[in-house]
């Protein structure tokens, strides 16, 4: 009859042994090679200040949108772009800021007006290129957009 459990050896192969140690080693080496002092990446930009460009997108001419039943609006024919979630961006060199168009609304005085909001403009830049629904961009000095709610007319 054998016994349940058989008596351990005592000896373990070389293989093991070598493997272990070379285990060891590059554990040893990953750890030594980047426990050093880290340092940012050079090609990161440095950190700008920047604002939020909030206001209004408007369509103007009665024939540039239409009404649905719950008071709001949305851009036709040359304006069909210019509906609820569209791309409000601001170029400048230094990078670019997108916003969405937000809460359509036909009001009484026979416009149609979007809000948005844009973060993270960043600041002292020489030009403002600003997009609204993939329309034609148009130039804008800091001073006109940041502090007061922006009106754009989009026709």
């Amino acid at each position: 009859m054998q016994p349940l459990h058989p008596e351990p050896t005592a000896r373990r192969p070389v293989w093991m042994w070598a493997g272990a140690a070379a285990g060891l080693a590059l554990a040893l080496t990953m750890f030594l090679h980047n426990s050093g002092a880290r340092t940012r990446a050079a090609a990161s930009p440095p950190p700008t200040a920047t604002f939020v460009v909030s206001g209004a997108a408007v369509l103007a001419d009665g024939a540039s949108f239409t009404r649905d039943d719950h008071g709001g609006c949305a851009g036709t024919g040359a304006h069909a772009d210019v509906v609820d979630g569209a791309p409000v961006l601001i170029m400048t060199t230094g990078g670019m800021a997108a916003g969405r168009l937000t809460d359509p609304r036909a009001l009484t005085d026979g416009t149609c007006r979007f809000w948005f909001s844009v973060p993270r403009v960043p600041t002292g830049q020489d030009a403002y290129l600003v997009m609204v629904a993939d329309r034609d961009t148009r130039q804008y000095a800091e001073q006109e957009l940041a502090g007061a709610l922006v009106s754009l007319r989009l026709d």
